[in-house]
């Protein structure tokens, strides 16, 4: 299996129904390749991590790199992986508001990272070290 993590800029601000529209369509898609994950929308940029097998991944990102409502695409995270971290969810959502204060504040650093960086560096290690530490919070929550 294999896990991508990314960042990207939404083109244009989406409503709450495009947003709606977006998940519908990922629960579906996601449900026949076997794809869990998590999507984010904070100030018209996306956080999302896909995971499943790994040419479903691949082409499911490859989906969204040529999809244009994504621009700036920043892959934070690619690897494999033997443990999913949304293993129930098809495409779980989230606005950061609503989520636990840590949760909350490890997103937003990473929005932070995203937004002053322009192209952060997936390899670099407070990128990796904040995107574990969410990932592995998710994880606790469920198991």
């Amino acid at each position: 299996m294999k896990r991508i993590v990314y960042l990207s800029t939404a083109r244009p601000a989406l409503s709450g129904e495009d947003l709606e529209g977006i998940l519908q369509s990922s629960r579906r898609n996601n449900a026949l390749s076997g794809l869990t994950g998590l999507l984010m929308y904070h100030e018209g940029a996306f956080f999302q991590v896909l995971e499943g097998p790994e040419a479903e991944v691949a082409a499911c990102f490859e989906r969204i790199a040529q999809d244009p409502r994504h621009r700036q695409i920043i892959p934070m995270i690619q690897t494999r992986i033997t443990t999913r971290a949304f293993p129930g969810w098809r495409m779980g959502f989230a606005r950061p508001e609503a989520l636990g204060p840590q949760a909350q504040e490890t997103v937003l650093s990473i929005y932070d990272i995203y937004s002053e960086g322009g192209r952060a560096a997936q390899d670099a290690p407070e990128v990796r070290s904040l995107v574990n530490s969410f990932l592995k919070g998710f994880r606790s929550l469920s198991g």
